[in-house]
């Protein structure tokens, strides 16, 4: 399906947020949303399926996202209703980065090849944040692979300061000599 569909669904709902003053709180709403059906694949063969009707299919969205806002809720109702549930991830994903450019927001992944101190990861963070001037909202995960330092992807730019990705550019140097 054309992204650019998805991209009108979440500017709407963005638009709709911006007016109920409710831009961080749907955000961060739709962020635990995409987590859950990441993790949880038999989610949208159960929203996809034609053996459910519409109704029960709401019943379970308000079941499932209970704690969630009613203009979240609705969201989902209406993508449903206009059969996009098997698209669900896609348009989610489209969604936070409307929301995201909206509050200068980029999310992404930080590679570290050891656990450090919450200071020295904010650290990291603080140094990024500045170079792309947004505030930075990441997943710290542990790679072994790396040997030592970090690698920080964002949507648009990677960060890769660390020693296997020095020891493959020294690998690259000496090939081309």
């Amino acid at each position: 399906m054309d992204s650019r569909v998805f991209n009108v669904y979440a500017n709407a709902l963005l638009e709709i947020a911006i007016s109920k003053n409710e831009v961080l709180k749907i955000r961060n709403e739709i962020k635990e949303i995409k987590k859950i059906i990441k993790e949880n694949s038999d989610f949208l063969l159960i929203m996809h399926s034609k053996s459910l009707k519409l109704n029960e299919k709401y019943k379970l969205i308000d079941r499932i996202f209970d704690s969630c806002s009613i203009t979240t809720k609705s969201y989902f109702k209406v993508l449903i209703k206009n059969d996009l549930s098997y698209y669900f991830y896609d348009v989610l994903k489209e969604t936070l980065y409307r929301f995201d450019d909206y509050l200068n927001i980029e999310e992404g992944t930080l590679y570290l090849s050891s656990p450090l101190k919450d200071e020295e990861i904010e650290l990291i963070k603080n140094i990024i944040s500045k170079k792309i001037n947004k505030t930075l909202d990441i997943e710290v995960l542990i790679d072994r692979n790396l040997i030592g330092g970090f690698k920080i992807i964002l949507r648009n730019d990677v960060f890769d300061s660390s020693i296997i990705s020095r020891i493959n550019d020294f690998k690259k140097a000496l090939k081309k000599e």
